[in-house]
């Protein structure tokens, strides 16, 4: 609206107020310029360049990926002084990027938003593109991947080697399981239990765990399970616990105990 305002036209808004701003800097596309002999990231820290030497208040910078063209260690970094610099010179910005823990560095008043996106097990990837509060998954890239390439073994490997990743760069761990882009699929044992993500790591969940084994039981006419007077239901929610492949081998090697659910 602000960039359809300034050029006079009409804007999707039954009223709108706006101060002109003196710059409107975009910067969007990404790439190499093969005329002048320059990589993506030589491109990128020009404009940036000049994104610096106009951010001013009267400034409007809108950014898609400004620095994506080099190693996450110093793309974050560099993207975590661009956001300080813009707020202490009161610029008005608008900046998209896939370096999450940036989030983590920037101790000002910026506020943070993502498009959400959701995956079912029976749906695939849902991309709802609403503009929800709070950074969004930072680890989704396997997920759509697996619903591109149809091809299990090399959606299991690639899985493998994140965790391997991420287990020995602890700082590209995800904090919290909101975090990971969860998939919504069903357990067979009671459809109101998803496989998402491992109660005990947060790694992408592979299967279920009985917290009252199932040896212990024996099953009985109606399906129900029974041991001496007292019947249980073993597939009851507060019995199973989603867990990944390393945990639920930890458990039956008696490494790890779950006593129940709090």
């Amino acid at each position: 609206n602000v960039i359809l305002a300034q050029a006079g036209m009409y804007v999707a808004a039954d009223s709108f107020k706006l101060r002109p701003y003196h710059y409107l800097v975009t910067r969007i596309l990404g790439g190499d310029d093969l005329h002048k002999g320059q990589g993506t990231f030589e491109v990128e820290m020009r404009d940036l360049s000049t994104i610096l030497k106009l951010a001013n208040y009267n400034s409007l910078i809108l950014g898609d990926e400004i620095c994506h063209g080099t190693e996450v260690s110093s793309g974050t970094a560099i993207l975590a002084a661009t956001i300080e610099r813009l707020t202490a010179a009161r610029t008005s910005f608008a900046l998209s990027t896939h370096l999450h823990q940036v989030c983590s560095l920037i101790d000002s008043p910026v506020r943070y938003y993502h498009l959400s996106v959701i995956q079912r097990e029976d749906l695939g990837i849902i991309y709802e593109r609403k503009l929800k509060p709070g950074p969004g998954p930072s680890q989704y890239g396997i997920e759509v991947m697996g619903h591109i390439i149809n091809d299990r073994e090399f959606y299991t490997n690639a899985l493998k080697y994140r965790k391997l990743i991420n287990w020995k760069s602890p700082s590209l761990r995800p904090q919290s399981k909101s975090n990971s882009l969860t998939v919504f699929r069903p357990s067979k044992y009671n459809s109101k239990v998803f496989i998402d993500s491992c109660e005990i790591c947060g790694a992408p969940a592979e299967a279920i765990h009985h917290i009252k084994p199932k040896r212990l039981y024996k099953i009985g006419n109606r399906g129900s399970e029974s041991k001496g007077r007292h019947s249980f239901n073993l597939n009851r929610r507060s019995n199973l616990v989603p867990v990944c492949s390393s945990c639920h081998l930890d458990i039956h090697r008696n490494k790890i105990s779950i006593l129940g659910w709090k």
